[in-house]
């Protein structure tokens, strides 16, 4: 993440692993991405207005997570920034949601990557009425969100286990895609029913780490409609959030989000805190390098270092949706798939027996293939002759 200093006027840090966000209109994920920086990227910082150091707590020691959550008792909503990617990041939320959960069962969890109209799926995956793929297919979710869905599956398989409700905060890419490109303005009335009566303006603070983020975009759209977007994003996230607190008050939320919507408190954190009327939250960041940065956040979460996901089974190819399945458009360097007889312009029909309609299906049906597996794929082949023959490969993934 990048880094944030004590002084506004100017005094800037640089991490070794930094978060660069840029705005990406063409992706349907959160439009701001996290990458690897040897130059790192500087991003002003605010004065501190508390001047509290936040403490730091390595989550591995059982005793450090029970004092931790031991002191989110009475708040209702807890925070946790997050770098998408990094895996650690996501170990210690399901760290401080199982403690959590321990303590006290009435709770939810919200989350940034799945989209309000979607909700009904995830509710239906919680109470155990359909499994885990049908869920990431009926939420779009390899479409809208794309990261790798491992990273959040323990999380979710938790929450599955222990009927913890999760909500789906963000607003459809249908809307916050038009207001980055167009604005607010743009919004027919039936879009502008469906985000929030109230969308707060940033703050001085806020608006100027927007403005550095926006700078650094080659694309260099409207600095106005990036701010109404991300400020959409946000209202909704909360209101989606505040929502549910109010109505089901023996209950809290830990909110799962990108470091950029929470730390400093702003973004989701102050538009939940004037919903619920009060401020009944606690923030907490993941990245022990930020505890020199007073005011960034109520307490750091010690991270172990650039942990990897196993390395996952690949066909080894690329795909484009067709009519009613997808088909190969290339291999990559030394494709399972090419190995195992498939060609180019092969419609790939099922997976194992289960019919592949289009490109997310298939992402649902492969994310947690190991290299070694076997997998039985159906395509339809047209010839020279323009005759059309159902084929079936065995590929062994790599």
């Amino acid at each position: 993440m990048a880094g944030l200093e004590n002084r506004l006027d100017a005094v800037t840090m640089t991490l070794k692993r930094t978060l660069i966000l840029t705005l990406a209109l063409c992706c349907a994920a959160c439009g701001f991405f996290d990458h690897d920086s040897q130059d790192g990227f500087l991003l002003p910082v605010p004065e501190s207005n508390s001047g509290t150091v936040p403490r730091v707590f390595d989550l591995r020691n059982q005793q450090k997570l029970d004092e931790l959550t031991g002191q989110l008792d009475d708040k209702r909503a807890i925070f946790i920034g997050e770098i998408h990617d990094r895996l650690e990041h996501h170990q210690n939320q399901l760290r401080v949601i199982q403690s959590l959960y321990a303590r006290n069962p009435h709770l939810a969890i919200g989350v940034e990557y799945f989209q309000q109209p979607f909700q009904p799926y995830l509710d239906d995956y919680i109470a155990g009425r359909i499994d885990e793929r049908e869920m990431l297919i009926k939420t779009e979710y390899f479409k809208r969100w794309q990261l790798d869905y491992r990273l959040l599956q323990p999380i979710f398989q938790f929450a599955r286990e222990k009927h913890i409700p999760v909500l789906a905060l963000n607003i459809a890419d249908e809307v916050h895609n038009k207001v980055f490109r167009q604005g607010m303005k743009s919004l027919s009335p039936e879009e502008r029913s469906k985000t929030p009566a109230v969308i707060e303006p940033a703050s001085g603070h806020y608006l100027q780490r927007l403005k550095t983020i926006f700078d650094s975009h080659p694309q260099g759209n409207d600095f106005t409609n990036f701010v109404e977007g991300v400020l959409l994003w946000d209202s909704s996230m909360a209101d989606t959030a505040a929502r549910y607190l109010n109505a089901h008050p023996q209950s809290r939320m830990v909110v799962l989000a990108g470091m950029v919507h929470v730390m400093y408190g702003d973004g989701i954190p102050e538009r939940v805190n004037h919903r619920l009327g009060s401020d009944q939250s606690a923030l907490l960041i993941n990245g022990s390098d930020f505890g020199r940065y007073p005011g960034i956040a109520d307490y750091l979460l010690a991270t172990e270092g650039n942990k990897e996901l196993p390395k996952a089974g690949k066909l080894g190819v690329s795909v484009l949706d067709g009519a009613d399945s997808v088909y190969i458009s290339e291999f990559a360097a030394g494709s399972a798939a090419q190995a195992a007889g498939l060609k180019v312009a092969d419609h790939i029909l099922a997976l194992n027996g289960a019919k592949v309609a289009d490109m997310t299906e298939l992402k649902a049906m492969m994310f947690d293939k190991q290299p070694g597996d076997r997998v039985q794929v159906d395509v339809l082949r047209n010839d020279a002759l323009g005759s059309k023959k159902e084929l079936q490969f065995e590929v062994t993934l790599r």
